[in-house]
């Protein structure tokens, strides 16, 4: 074989391998393919679609959002509550996903006030003190980049008064840049302070959704479930907090503790709830 027929049959072995790979991605699932399946009414495949996209080019709160309208059309409480809830992370100021959560979390709502089976118990959140609410503002409601975008404000701003007050010979002016430094300075600390604790709660994973169509909330994490004995029943797209975790020998969380409010505060199976 000469040396010719061997480049033309590596470069046929190229087209080949581009056109293979070509074909490949043009059936890979896009974000509109996954659109045009929403808006046509074929909620599974639009969950299938955004699922897809989710892990061959990575999450954003735009895809999240979508994704929970899907699963909630769908009817999947659980996966829905979920979605939004990583997407407000993402994106905590973001008005479509707060308008949704909230619409969400009153139907998850109505749904543990219909288990209650004639007892009182609370089924929403305790309400926050002001230090909570406070924190929830500020770490919960705000994004990290949004506090750090003020803090490099303040501090630019804090630059120009302090060039205001060594190089301008005007005394009200350099009044002006001393004391309007230390209330910039001021500001650029307790801004970069927020940022920082931004950034902690959008790492952190204290809370979960429950995804189970129903789970029950056990006094002890035991697998002997006794409905006489349990704290109560939690329905799909039920948010609670992580407070410990129970482990088998190989460090695989098996029980989660969770607190909705102080009528509801339990174990729950790690397969009925998802944490975020």
């Amino acid at each position: 074989m000469t040396i010719k027929m061997k480049s033309i049959r590596f470069i046929i072995f190229l087209i080949a391998v581009s056109v293979a790979s070509l074909s490949a991605r043009s059936q890979e699932p896009t974000i509109g393919m996954a659109d045009s399946a929403y808006n046509s009414g074929n909620y599974r495949r639009a969950i299938e679609a955004y699922n897809a996209v989710a892990e061959t080019q990575g999450v954003s709160a735009p895809l999240l959002f979508n994704l929970g309208n899907a699963y909630l059309q769908d009817g999947d409480y659980g996966n829905a509550m979920l979605s939004y809830q990583r997407a407000h992370k993402l994106d905590p100021s973001n008005k479509r996903i707060k308008t949704n959560l909230a619409y969400l979390t009153g139907k998850v709502e109505d749904a543990n006030k219909a288990e209650q089976k004639g007892k009182r118990k609370k089924v929403t959140e305790d309400t926050p003190n002001f230090f909570q609410s406070v924190n929830t503002t500020i770490s919960r409601n705000t994004s990290s980049n949004t506090w750090a975008a003020w803090a490099a404000g303040s501090f630019l701003l804090f630059s120009g008064c302090v060039c205001l007050y060594l190089f301008s010979s005007n005394v009200m002016l350099r009044k002006t840049g001393f004391f309007g430094g230390f209330i910039l300075l001021g500001i650029s600390m307790v801004t970069l302070v927020c940022a920082y604790a931004g950034a902690a709660e959008a790492e952190s994973h204290d809370y979960g959704v429950v995804v189970a169509y129903k789970a029950m909330l056990q006094t002890e994490p035991s697998q002997e479930a006794d409905s006489e004995k349990n704290e109560g029943v939690l329905t799909r797209g039920t948010t609670v907090r992580i407070i410990s975790e129970e482990t088998d020998a190989e460090g695989r969380v098996n029980w989660y503790k969770v607190r909705l409010n102080s009528d509801y505060i339990g174990w729950l199976e790690a397969k009925d709830v998802t944490v975020f």
